[in-house]
């Protein structure tokens, strides 16, 4: 790839809505204000500023450097191999979501007890006794629920009264709903003896209108809604399995999208009451503060929390 050209003003990709602008703009200043690294304007991804030169790239520049280290180390051992669509993904990709649950949750790995006291907040209740592990990209054995590749962009295991239980985190920032792929819809829609089906149908999450009708006529298959019931179900299928005690579905995203904004609220009507028990949501800006109000105020945390608060927020 060709030197970078440092006097080039980053194109603006006109395909962007107003929100995912913003948000490029905001990744392109972070990476020349506070990374202090130039870009390619000759790449086609690379010209629009929110994506990082291969060197820059490859050193971890992605990740919050006070924890870079330990990501990096971690995200090895997670995938030891990478195609390169993948590589640029997590780590030269500043707009997209990959790289923001290892920035958020590689550090709370280092802190249990101030990571139990933040989701205790969410959760509204002191239900979590013990945090005893937190996962990235990680899914339960597939064979025993919902028979596909879903996955949790972050996992919490933690005790409740000496039984293992799990909060399944789903992270966004400028995306929104998604379309089926062909052999998807064929498998979900298509076919109501999927495990999408069944689980939907024997958890007791939804109401009457959603559970009593085929999955296709129902609304949690329209790309708005889709990818928060899939992960919400995956949970509902390890309780099914009794792969854990408790379960609580939580979709992470910034304050200013206006796609988790309209459909999270629409998505709980869909649900039961003891649905909504295990279904939640919290802006990235509010989660910030809470990790502020219970982690300690070491330097490496305070920088941390310091970094999160300049990447993600605009």
């Amino acid at each position: 790839m060709k030197n970078a050209i440092s006097n080039v003003t980053p194109l603006i990709y006109n395909g962007d809505k107003p929100f995912k602008r913003k948000a490029r703009t905001h990744q392109s200043n972070f990476r020349a204000n506070i990374l202090k690294v130039p870009f390619d304007p000759l790449n086609k991804f690379g010209k629009y500023g929110a994506f990082l030169m291969p060197k820059d790239a490859e050193e971890g520049f992605n990740f919050c450097d006070d924890f870079r280290h330990e990501i990096l180390e971690k995200i090895k051992i997670r995938y030891p191999k990478l195609t390169s669509t993948q590589h640029d993904g997590l780590y030269a990709n500043m707009l997209r979501s990959e790289h923001i649950p290892w920035n958020v949750f590689v550090p709370m790995m280092y802190e249990y007890n101030a990571t139990a006291k933040v989701f205790n907040d969410i959760l509204g209740r002191n239900e979590i006794d013990e945090v005893i592990d937190i996962r990235i990209e990680w899914a339960p054995d597939k064979t025993k629920c919902l028979n596909d590749n879903t996955s949790f962009d972050a996992y919490i295991e933690y005790l409740h009264k000496g039984k293992i239980c799990g909060i399944g985190i789903e992270v966004k920032y400028t995306e929104e709903g998604y379309p089926f792929g062909v052999k998807e819809r064929h498998e979900v829609m298509e076919n109501e003896q999927s495990m999408y089906a069944q689980v939907t149908k024997s958890c007791g999450w939804f109401i009457p209108e959603i559970s009593n009708i085929p999955i296709r006529e129902t609304p949690l298959c329209k790309d708005e809604y889709r990818q928060i019931w899939r992960n919400h179900i995956l949970g509902a299928s390890m309780l099914l399995k009794q792969l854990v005690e408790k379960f609580h579905s939580i979709t992470l995203y910034p304050n200013g999208n206006p796609h988790f904004n309209d459909v999270l609220p629409k998505y709980e009507k869909f649900l039961t009451d003891e649905g909504r028990s295990t279904f939640g949501y919290i802006t990235i800006e509010a989660l910030i503060d809470l990790i502020e109000k219970y982690f300690p105020r070491n330097i490496k945390f305070q920088n941390w929390i310091q970094y999160l608060k300049t990447r993600y927020p605009f």
